[in-house]
């Protein structure tokens, strides 16, 4: 009967760890949002737009009014220090791989409000969006 029972305290601990990760996660994670949603924050005062893709990717066509923050740079992290942490942050990438560990990096450095968008430039040109060339 003791074995069962440090069996269930075991598998009851463990179970508790991962709920309180994931909400965790949950909590500190950045927001992620359609491109419609996405389209109408865009013009919203308080935020601002960027592209975390190359300047060789942002060149080659991007969505207007963004700012580029490469996150394959060394120098990111020094990059998003030099950022206002009470702006909403508006991220967007290829197809949103990168956004998510750029969201996560810029939360886990103190940034309140940061939104992505779920797909990336990809999604947005397939919902016929402006991009700027």
């Amino acid at each position: 009967m003791k074995i069962y029972q440090k069996t269930l305290f075991i598998a009851l601990l463990f179970m508790g760890t991962v709920f309180y990760t994931q909400a965790q996660t949950a909590k500190d994670s950045a927001k992620v949002v359609s491109v419609e949603k996405f389209d109408k924050l865009i013009s919203k005062k308080k935020t601002t737009l960027l592209d975390i893709r190359t300047p060789e990717e942002m060149a080659e066509g991007h969505i207007p009014g963004a700012g580029n923050v490469d996150f394959l740079a060394e120098d990111f992290n020094e990059k998003i220090q030099e950022l206002d942490k009470s702006k909403t942050y508006l991220l967007y990438c290829r197809t949103g791989k990168r956004t998510a560990k750029a969201g996560a990096a810029m939360k886990a450095a103190g940034f309140k409000k940061v939104i992505m968008l779920d797909g990336g430039i990809t999604a947005w040109k397939e919902e016929n969006k402006p991009v700027k060339e």
